[in-house]
């Protein structure tokens, strides 16, 4: 088994390190610099791994960066982490997911921490959705320091699986929910330290305000298909400009996990290595679902690997190759009954080896749709027919559909039972002793007729147990519109009442269906809130005189190694001291259905509403003196007939500077907690320097959004407010408003 070494090198962080990117632009950074005997003497370099974000070094992701950062500086890397220009500490606007800008810069800071005189040369990108984004599109740009990636829960193509889109429909439950995360937390001041006195900071926060800060969605909702507004970012531009090594990481609880088999087959240039295990949008060594898997040693290996000399020639590259597959996979088994939820803590299942992701010689198990609800696995003259099936149309279709990100919580799909009675579905007989692998992206090919020219279909893959539980394996959705592509030439309306062949592609998946248990598959032609409805509501019929299939991909013999897979062998270390402690405990996410029945049909709801509420607690941050805390409540509306979807979301953010007399008294009175957040062998270890040019002062900003996305026939509309306060007085206050039309959406 893999060993991880102990950490051998003292650490020294710097603050507020500028980086300058132009003549007139710095970003701000925080090093974890490797100390040893011969640092001071010029005698040793370190290689660097970069995480660069505008999630705020100074707090928000101070806890994380702790733990991850240090670990990995008391084992011979420095690592930066660098805020996007006009986020956090750094000056400059920041006006978007991936900009030209930002790219730009990253290739100048990667450039500065190649140059230092502490840096060997040899610099890595890292990070976890934004920073794996941005990892990815840099190396597509091959800055000639950067020598190795490793990117989580990101993907290659912005449209199709971002957080903006799915199968051409916008994502309900995410889009308006992202841009107000980032439209509140981009509203957060700089720390003073970095600007200056306490008149120029205000001065310096309010110019942000006013001149750059605005709602992002009114970008997204402007390119309703794949332009090239999406092209950009995009890596699927681009495979063959990526040459140095790539370790993709993905999860089946993540929303992001459908493009690590596509850039496996797809980067041909260079190492690549992907890993999806059972996680959602967290650290594989701590995230729910389990199992873990030791990811700080998985790294530090990588690193090692890719940042410790001329990789791609060198025989540690063939190494890797040989003891490292290019696949794992975690391929999930049912859970038990009484397990199935909203919150799964760890999933059983197994992990699989695949050696070649370019030889897996898949083949695929066909089940057609029989007319009487039926999965069977021939297309015997009983399946055809003149018959015809109306799908189920149901204001509840979706409710159980659990989050798109999830981040561990009770927001997991759970039990799909009452969803699969409100859709129309087709089941299977129970599997024989052999059971059903299914590995990859499960495809279904209907024959269907639309009542409207502008329609979606939902489809769910289930397993379903001996008791009748239901658990979701895997689902997509497509607007029929897009049925031909996504790019804005392919886009057709559906010819109303017209026989079509619509073929969907599920999101790509790794689970066993055991012996005994059925494969179901559910369609519907809405899923709310994860994907925002059809301008009207639409009839859509299965037309059985043509064959309709889902195809099962399963693994062809030899293509999955038999050896123990590589990941499952790291030993499992969650990193060093998170230096932060709990002031009040968070609230677990609450998702709460309110139905309204109609006075005439008491079946059929009047009005829906799906209302989640978050609560982050308060948190303190032990080295700077800061609380955070966070709290947010989405309402996800339907009205009678569903015409008018509406999402409003409220979030509130509040980051305190403490003064340092409340500061000390605040880590008296906690004492306890302190302890058990800090090691006092590793402060011994780590030395804190600061290069701010300012004093730090106290401050309080609390900032507020209330946000509205609803739609009508032909238009979205927006509704945006934002408040901010610092010290209890109003400083800032903007609203928006924004019509945009809908095309084939």
């Amino acid at each position: 088994m893999p060993t991880s070494p102990d950490p051998i090198y003292r650490v020294e962080v710097r603050d507020h390190e500028r980086v300058p990117v132009d003549a007139a632009l710095s970003l701000s950074a925080r090093l974890w610099l490797p100390q040893s005997a011969d640092a001071a003497a010029g005698g040793e370099r370190f290689a660097v791994v970069l995480e660069y974000l505008p999630y705020r070094w100074g707090d928000w992701t101070a806890p994380r960066d702790a733990r991850n950062h240090t670990w990995l500086a008391q084992r011979g890397v420095a690592v930066a982490r660098v805020d996007v220009r006009g986020s956090g500490n750094s000056l400059g606007a920041c006006e978007g997911e991936y900009t030209q800008a930002e790219l730009d810069d990253g290739e100048r800071v990667i450039a500065w921490l190649a140059a230092q005189p502490w840096s060997s040369g040899r610099v890595g990108v890292f990070g976890k959705s934004w920073g794996g984004f941005n990892g990815l599109q840099l190396a597509a740009r091959a800055p000639p320091a950067l020598a190795g990636v490793v990117s989580l829960y990101s993907i290659d193509d912005r449209y199709a699986d971002d957080v903006h889109y799915m199968g051409g429909a916008v994502l309900g439950s995410e889009a308006l929910s992202w841009a107000t995360v980032m439209l509140a937390w981009n509203a957060r001041p700089p720390a003073p330290e970095a600007i200056g006195d306490a008149a120029a900071w205000r001065a310096a926060w309010r110019e942000r305000l006013e001149q750059h800060h605005r709602p992002w969605l009114h970008d997204w909702l402007a390119h309703q298909a794949r332009d090239a507004f999406w092209a950009h970012g995009s890596i699927r531009e681009a495979y063959s400009a990526v040459q140095c090594p790539v370790l993709l990481i993905g999860g089946w609880a993540d929303g992001y996990h459908n493009g690590v088999q596509r850039m496996l087959t797809s980067l041909t240039g260079c190492v690549r290595k992907g890993i999806v295990g059972p996680w959602s949008h967290d650290w594989p060594h701590v995230a729910r679902p389990g199992p873990p898997i030791g990811f700080l040693e998985l790294c530090r290996q990588w690193w090692a690997f890719a940042l410790g000399g001329d990789s791609a020639d060198s025989p540690d590259s063939a190494a890797v190759a040989r003891s490292f597959p290019d696949l794992q996979l975690f391929v999930k088994h049912a859970l038990p009954d009484a397990a199935l939820g909203p919150q799964v803590d760890e999933h059983p299942g197994r992990w699989l080896s695949v050696p070649d992701a370019n030889n897996v010689q898949q083949r695929f198990v066909t089940l057609h749709l029989a007319p009487h609800g039926a999965l069977v696995p021939d297309s015997s003259d009983s399946v055809k027919s003149d018959e015809q099936h109306v799908v189920r149309t149901h204001s509840l279709q979706g409710a159980w559909s659990g989050e798109w990100l999830s981040f561990g919580g009770p927001d997991l799909p759970g039990d799909q039972a009452a969803e699969d009675a409100l859709a129309s579905a087709w089941t299977s007989a129970p599997l024989g002793p052999d059971g059903l692998e299914v590995v990859g992206y499960p495809e279904v090919s209907v024959a269907l007729a639309s009542s409207h020219a502008q329609a979606l279909v939902a489809a769910r893959l289930c397993d379903v147990s001996p008791s009748g539980k239901s658990a979701l394996i895997t689902r997509g959705v497509l607007n029929l519109s897009h049925r031909d592509g996504h790019h804005p030439a392919a886009l057709q309306a559906m010819p109303v009442g017209d026989v079509v062949r619509v073929t969907l592609a599920l999101n790509y998946c790794a689970y066993r269906v055991s012996a005994g248990h059925r494969v179901r598959l559910a369609l519907s032609p809405h899923y709310w809130p994860l994907v925002w409805p059809s301008p009207e509501p639409t009839q859509l019929t299965v037309v059985f005189a043509h064959d309709n299939v889902v195809r099962l991909p399963v693994l062809g013999d030899g293509a999955a190694s038999d050896a123990p897979c590589p990941v499952a062998q790291y030993p499992l270390d969650r990193g060093a001291a998170g230096r932060a402690i709990t002031l009040r405990e968070p609230v677990p996410l609450r998702r709460a259905l309110t139905v309204v029945l109609s006075e005439v049909d008491a079946s059929s709801p009047a009005q829906q509403q799906l209302t989640t509420t978050e609560d982050e607690g308060v948190t303190l941050l032990i080295d700077e003196g800061i609380t955070l805390a966070e709290t947010c409540e989405k309402r996800y509306s339907l009205d009678p007939g569903g015409r008018h979807p509406r999402v409003d979301i409220a979030r509130s953010v509040t980051t305190e500077k403490l003064d340092a007399a409340t500061h000390r008294r605040l880590l008296r009175e906690h004492a306890a907690a302190v302890a058990a957040a800090t090691d006092a062998n590793e402060d011994a270890r780590v030395t804190r320097t600061s290069h701010a040019e300012h004093a730090a002062i106290p401050w309080r900003a609390t900032v507020t959004t209330t946000s509205a996305m609803w739609s009508d026939a032909t238009t979205f509309f927006l509704d945006d407010h934002l408040t901010v306060h610092l010290d209890g007085a109003l400083f800032f206050e903007k609203s928006w408003t924004k019509q945009i039309a809908r095309h084939f959406v």
